[in-house]
C-alpha cells in the first residue's frame, strides 16, 4: 500500500508569481547558448570520428606497405606513415597533446 502524499497541493498561481519575480532569466538567450553548445559538441564528435578514420587508414596502409617492403627506404617510409597514423589517432582522442603544444 502506498502512503498518502504529504506535500501540499500545487498552487500554479504561486509558481507563476515566482517565475515572474526573476528578472534575469531570458529564455531566448538560454536557447541560443544551449543551441551553440550542442552544435559545438556535435561538430567535435564528427571531427574526432573523421580524424580517427583517417588515422586508421594511414595505419593500415603503412602496416601493409611495411609487410611488402623490398628495401630499407620503403620500410622506413611505410613505418613513418603508420607512425603518423598512430600519432593522429592519439591526438584526436586526446591521449597525446598536439605537436603545437610540445614547444614553448
Amino acid at each position: 500500500m502506498v502512503p498518502p502524499d504529504s506535500r501540499p497541493p500545487d498552487d500554479s498561481s504561486a509558481n507563476a508569481q515566482r517565475a515572474s519575480d526573476d528578472p534575469g532569466f531570458d529564455e531566448a538567450a538560454l536557447f541560443t547558448v544551449i543551441r551553440a553548445a550542442v552544435k559545438d559538441a556535435l561538430l567535435d564528435v564528427i571531427g574526432t570520428l573523421l580524424l580517427v578514420g583517417i588515422a586508421f587508414v594511414l595505419l593500415v596502409a603503412g602496416a601493409g606497405a611495411a609487410t611488402e617492403a623490398n628495401s630499407l627506404v620503403e620500410l622506413a617510409a611505410s613505418l613513418a606513415v603508420a607512425g603518423f597514423g598512430l600519432y593522429l589517432a592519439a591526438t584526436a582522442l586526446e591521449i597525446l597533446p598536439p605537436a603545437r603544444e610540445w614547444l614553448p
